[in-house]
């Protein structure tokens, strides 16, 4: 039987407040950020009905405890990325990384452990991974406030400590390439910047698969150093990305490092079913024109002719 607990007291019910309150992100535009495309028995999907606010306000913000439906959202790490992506680019709302982690990890996030014990959840566990997160050695503040981020929607989403803690554990290994390691004492120390005038290393960037809304595989990793990557069914660099449907061209798009000024782009090579970039920053989607770059970002996705998808995962200098 659901568990019967206040709208607002309620683990996806604090995901929703936190977002609207700290960072601006109504819950129809949250809704979009992160319910699934898949379509339910009536054949709409979660993410179609995100402008119905009585059904969005009583199956999914304000849903009783244990009643929420797992396919009701997409993967947590791609909802994710497209939260923080927001975040980092709205008008009036723009947050820092910094910032990021200080409204899961600080005042307004404590909103969630309060949410997790009326339902009986594991909140030591939950403070546990926030602080290995927040304070482990290894990660760039950026890589913290992602990780971060995903155990935030993960939690809110299902309600299980447990499964949120896996899950992004899982994530930050296969994304990152690291564990979420043991804080030194030291690790409360600021940490170090970049002289001023001193140009840092371009953030080499990931392309992960998305299948029926999750994320699936490994990251391929691209540095800023190569000559950019192929994606296509019959594409032959060394680096290049063949992990696509039928009815992407055998040389579809090149992705690649167009310098300080353009940063990562994405060019179109005369696909035959056409490119599309959905944009993190703003949900808008734009049709690529062939031969012209199309800036970047992480949380971004490709999307090659029908059935082919990949999401841009930041990375780390010299990874």
């Amino acid at each position: 039987m659901p568990l019967t607990i206040a709208a607002d007291q309620t683990p996806c019910g604090v995901l929703f407040d936190v977002f609207k309150r700290q960072g601006g992100i109504s819950h129809k535009e949250l809704a979009s950020l992160i319910l699934s495309e898949r379509p339910l028995a009536d054949g709409r999907s979660p993410v179609n009905r995100a402008s119905d606010r009585t059904w969005l306000s009583h199956f999914v913000v304000r849903a009783p405890i244990g009643s929420l439906q797992p396919r009701y959202f997409k993967d947590h790490g791609l909802a994710a990325q497209r939260v923080l992506s927001r975040l980092r680019s709205r008008v009036g709302f723009t947050m820092t990384y910094e910032k990021v982690i200080d409204l899961i990890c600080g005042e307004a996030g404590e909103a969630m452990d309060r949410a997790l014990s009326l339902c009986h959840q594991d909140v030591a566990l939950y403070r546990n991974a926030l602080t290995r997160f927040q304070l482990g050695s290894g990660y760039t503040t950026g890589e913290r406030a992602e990780a971060l981020m995903v155990l935030f929607v993960a939690v809110g989403c299902s309600a299980n400590v447990p499964y949120a803690v896996r899950y992004t554990i899982e994530y930050v290994e296969r994304s990152f390439g690291g564990r979420a390691g043991t804080p030194e004492s030291s690790s409360f120390a600021p940490e170090a910047t970049v002289a001023s005038g001193v140009a840092c290393e371009p953030r080499p960037i990931g392309l992960m698969r998305i299948e029926d809304g999750y994320l699936v595989g490994v990251p391929h990793w691209i540095a800023a150093d190569s000559e950019g990557v192929r994606i296509g069914a019959l594409a032959c660099g060394e680096n290049d990305i063949t992990d696509v449907e039928p009815d992407v061209s055998a040389e579809h798009v090149l992705v690649r490092w167009g310098g300080e000024d353009a940063g990562w782009t994405v060019r179109d090579l005369g696909s035959t079913n056409g490119t599309e970039l959905l944009r993190a920053s703003d949900g808008a989607c734009v049709e690529l024109a062939f031969d012209e770059d199309v800036e970047l970002h992480a949380g971004d996705e490709l999307r090659l002719g029908a059935s082919t998808a990949f999401v841009v995962l930041g990375g780390v200098a010299g990874r």
